[in-house]
C-alpha cells in the first residue's frame, strides 16, 4: 500500500491535490458542506494506491475513516454461518463505502479487499477520526451526520425498508447533530434550523432570549474547567425542568443559552428572562465549588420577530450583542434593542 499522505499537515503536488478535491466534491456525502468546508475535508483527506486483492480494512476494526473508489472495485466479504468468506457488497469508480460504521461508530463487521490495482481516497487519513472532527469541526460534523441521515434513509427507502422515525439508528444519529454532549441541551444547529423553520411557519410573534452568566469566568479561573464544565451541567439539569418546553432550550455557545418563545409579547419575554434570571442566581454551585458560594450574575437579550427582524441569523446576532452588552454595563441586565437606542 502506497499512501500520498500520511498528514493533512504535509504539502501533496498540486495533481494529487487537485484529484482528490475532485473525488470528494462528486460526493453526495458532501453536497451540504460550504466552500470552507470542502477545504478543511480535503486538508484531511489523501489518496492510497493498492494492489490487487489486498485488504483494506478487516472485520472487528474501528471505522475510522470514509473511503471513496477512484479508480478500480472494491469488494466486502463477510463468513456465512459456516465459515465461508462470501461477497456480500461491490464499490466501483465514484462510490463510497464503509460510511455506516464510520457514522454510527460500531466495528467494522466485514472484511474489504480491492479487486484489482485501485486507487482510494480516504477521508480522514491520519490519525484522527470521528471524534477529532467533532470536536475541531463541529459545524462540519453536524452537516455530514445530517447528509449521511437523509441518504442512508433513502438507500434503505430503495429495497422497501423505510427508517422508522424511533428507529436506534435514526434516534442516535439526531443525537449525535442535534445534542450537545456537554450538557445534554439541543445545540447551535437545532437552535438555527429550528427558529428558522418556526420563523418561515408562524405570523405569530416569536420571542428570543439569549442569556449568559456574567461572572462564569470566576468559576474557570478559580476551581477550574472540570469544575466549569460541571457546572454547566448542573444548570442545563436544572433549566430542563425550570422551562415549561424543554424543546426550545438550546445551548447557543461556550456558557450562553437560548430559549424560543412562540407568541409571546414584549411584556412576557421580560417576564420570562426575569423568572429565568431568578431561577439562575438561585442555583447552589457549592458542592461544585468545593464548599464555596457562588452567586451567578446573569445578562440576557430579548429581541421579536417581526419587531426587530424576520430572520433567524440576525435575530441570534442581535439577542448576543444585547447579552455582552449587558455584562459591558456591569451585568444583570435585560436589554431590548431600543435599550441602545435610549442610551
Amino acid at each position: 500500500m502506497r499512501i500520498q499522505s500520511e498528514r493533512p499537515t504535509e504539502p501533496l503536488p498540486p495533481d494529487v491535490r487537485d484529484e482528490i478535491s475532485s473525488v470528494l466534491r462528486s460526493a453526495k456525502i458532501f453536497s451540504r458542506c460550504t466552500e470552507d468546508d470542502l477545504n478543511v475535508i480535503g486538508l484531511l483527506s489523501g489518496m492510497i494506491d493498492l494492489k490487487a486483492d489486498e485488504r483494506i480494512f478487516a472485520a472487528g476494526e474501528s471505522s475510522e475513516r470514509l473511503y471513496f473508489v477512484r479508480k478500480g472495485s472494491v469488494v466486502i466479504r463477510k463468513n456465512d454461518d459456516e465459515g465461508r468468506s462470501v461477497e456480500i457488497a461491490r464499490f466501483l469508480s465514484g462510490d463510497i463505502f464503509g460510511d455506516l460504521d464510520f457514522f454510527t461508530g460500531q466495528n467494522r463487521n466485514a472484511d474489504a479487499y480491492t479487486e484489482g490495482s485501485s486507487s482510494l481516497v480516504v477521508f480522514p487519513l491520519g490519525e484522527d477520526g470521528l471524534d477529532h472532527l467533532s470536536r475541531s469541526y463541529p459545524g462540519l460534523y453536524a452537516r455530514l451526520l445530517y447528509t449521511f441521515l437523509g441518504q442512508i434513509s433513502a438507500r434503505i427507502r430503495g429495497v422497501n425498508a423505510l427508517v422508522k422515525e424511533n428507529s436506534p439508528l435514526v434516534n442516535e444519529l439526531k443525537r449525535q447533530v442535534y445534542v450537545d454532549k456537554l450538557t445534554g441541551l439541543h445545540n447551535k444547529t437545532f437552535f438555527e434550523e429550528t427558529l428558522t423553520e418556526v420563523l418561515q411557519k408562524t405570523d405569530d410573534s416569536v420571542g428570543l432570549l439569549m442569556y449568559k452568566p456574567d461572572n462564569f469566568k470566576e468559576i474557570n479561573d478559580t476551581y477550574g474547567h472540570e469544575a466549569g464544565d460541571k457546572a454547566l451541567r448542573f444548570i442545563a439539569d436544572g433549566l430542563k425542568s425550570f422551562v415549561s418546553n424543554s424543546d426550545l432550550l438550546f445551548r447557543y455557545m461556550g456558557n450562553e443559552n437560548a430559549i424560543i418563545r412562540l407568541g409571546a409579547d414584549q411584556s412576557e419575554l421580560r417576564r420570562t428572562a426575569e423568572e429565568t434570571g431568578d431561577f439562575l442566581r438561585g442555583l447552589d454551585l457549592s458542592s461544585i465549588l468545593r464548599g464555596k458560594e457562588i452567586a451567578l450574575s446573569v445578562s440576557f437579550g430579548l429581541v421579536l420577530s417581526p419587531e426587530h427582524g424576520h430572520d433567524a441569523v440576525l435575530l441570534a446576532n442581535k439577542a448576543h450583542e444585547l447579552v455582552m452588552e449587558g455584562r459591558r454595563r456591569g451585568g444583570n441586565r435585560i436589554l431590548f434593542p431600543e435599550d441602545l437606542e435610549n442610551t
